[in-house]
């Protein structure tokens, strides 16, 4: 069975060939299982590691920002330098000196709002800031949905709630907001307080239907042009496909992982962040070519873009993990 750490680095590279070929149209399903993930792990950690701490909160809150800064700060300045080489015109939209410039700057350095940007340098940073008011409110949803009947009443709404942004009131401003993707932090959460496991029998059928849907939608052309083409219906697709594989993902977090595994997962969060750098120069070389001689830069694009995350996480991101782990078992 698939363990935790294969899940995320599945995911993280199922985004990657989502942004680099037209073929693969689930790269919001591997985000909306990210926050599934999240809700889960976020809030197993609150409660058995850092409300144990002397000063919980704030323990909680450095912690956890902690562990998506120094990654996405090291990207975020590659990206930059990714921009200021290969599409300069880009960065020259931008008016510093004016009151949205300055924004645009806070926000590249706070992450709260990224969402929200017209022109994000780093677009998968979307759901870093998604995440991260995730976080803030955790501790509020934790206290607030202490009874499983609430949890269930707050997952039903969240969802309808989903689909009304996604679909109906698709430019108010808190379509950009954890409003809109609260429905799966919430069943992370509800994986995480109910211990809820499934039969591998159970998992093995949703995966089948989750296989066999995504097929249908390969072989059938009008189904395929249709989840290409109509952004409303992708969206829906990717939502709700998703839902399919809560079995697999409440299952994989209860196994045990290796050494394998636990590099596999570490560096898939360095790998869904930096795979964008390398897209600047990937699309400035291949926008003339024919989809035959892309393929050797396309190769070439997934080497240096695999390679980047495990130098990066095994020489940046996880001394600096071991560093704040420590800060937070000191104060246990």
């Amino acid at each position: 069975m698939i363990k935790p750490g294969l899940v995320r680095f599945a995911l993280a590279s199922l985004v990657v060939l989502f942004h680099i070929t037209k073929f693969v149209f689930i790269g919001h399903l591997a985000v909306y299982c990210f926050f599934i993930l999240s809700g889960y792990w976020v809030s197993l950690m609150y409660e058995t590691k850092y409300s144990k701490t002397k000063q919980p909160l704030l323990v909680y809150y450095c912690s956890r920002i902690f562990r998506l800064l120094p990654v996405y700060y090291l990207i975020s300045v590659l990206t930059f330098i990714m921009l200021f080489i290969f599409d300069i015109q880009s960065i020259e939209r931008i008016d510093f000196t004016s009151f949205s410039g300055i924004g645009f700057a806070l926000i590249n350095i706070f992450m709260l709002g990224y969402n929200q940007l017209n022109f994000a340098p780093l677009v998968p940073a979307w759901s870093l800031d998604i995440e991260l008011q995730f976080y803030l409110l955790l501790p509020i949803f934790l206290l607030f949905l202490q009874q499983r009947k609430k949890r269930i009443l707050f997952i039903s709404i969240s969802f309808i709630l989903t689909l009304v942004l996604s679909f109906l009131f698709t430019e108010l401003f808190i379509c950009k907001t954890i409003l809109k993707y609260l429905v799966f932090f919430l069943i992370g959460i509800e994986i995480y307080k109910s211990k809820i496991e499934f039969k591998p029998k159970t998992e093995t059928v949703f995966n089948a239907l989750f296989i066999g849907i995504l097929i249908l939608h390969y072989i059938i052309p009008d189904l395929f042009a249709m989840v290409k083409s109509n952004i409303s219906y992708n969206e829906l697709f990717n939502i709700l496909i998703s839902l399919f594989l809560i079995p697999l993902l409440a299952n994989s977090v209860v196994r045990k992982s290796d050494s394998k595994d636990v590099l596999l997962g570490g560096m898939s969060y360095v790998l869904y962040l930096s795979h964008w750098m390398f897209i600047i120069p990937y699309n400035y070389y291949i926008k003339d070519l024919t989809k035959i001689d892309r393929i050797p830069y396309t190769l070439g694009y997934l080497l240096a873009t695999y390679l980047f995350s495990i130098l990066v996480y095994q020489y940046y991101d996880m001394p600096l993990d071991k560093l704040r782990k420590k800060w937070v078992s000191k104060r246990m």
